[in-house]
């Protein structure tokens, strides 16, 4: 049947598509990104020990300079697959720590070996091909950290990140 070769490989494009979100790191995720993680907005959080997958609901900055508007964000969701590593630091106390109905403002950066010792000791018991990052949370003065098997990141406008 002459529809059956497109249907395939439609399938065979999505299922690619599919495989390779999933290997992609947190860097990679980042460097498609116009602005990476700088100046992102965390609007929700979730762990699924089911599924497992870490979902983390996200307003991202991707406007750039010379864009109508610069200060542009778009709505997104964050897979974190297979997870291996999900904490958040506490709160600082002299911080306003206390949900105000806005999301938490964030910045992303890879985790690296030498910044906390508690951390590393984690890192190195993970799987050599894992994934890690942490997001250093403004409004709180402190970090959630991630690390998986991979990520992918959806629009919530259904588009595909190009």
């Amino acid at each position: 049947m002459p529809g059956s070769q497109s249907n395939e490989a439609t399938r065979t494009r999505a299922t690619k598509t599919f495989y390779d979100w999933c290997e992609m790191t947190f860097e990679e995720l980042e460097e498609r990104l116009p602005n990476g993680f700088h100046d992102a907005e965390i609007r929700t959080i979730s762990l699924d020990f089911v599924s497992r997958s870490i979902v983390v609901g996200m307003n991202l900055h991707v406007g750039k300079p010379d864009d109508h508007d610069p200060e542009r964000y778009r709505p997104g969701t964050l897979r974190v697959v297979v997870p291996y590593l999900f904490f958040l630091e506490p709160p600082h106390p002299d911080y306003h720590f206390i949900p105000n109905g806005r999301p938490i403002n964030a910045t992303g950066k890879p985790v690296k070996v030498g910044q906390d010792a508690v951390v590393d000791r984690l890192l190195a018991v993970l799987p050599p091909n894992s994934t890690s990052y942490l997001f250093f949370l403004d409004d709180w003065n402190s970090c959630l950290y991630l690390a998986g098997g991979g990520v992918e990141l959806s629009w919530d406008d259904g588009e595909a990140l190009s």
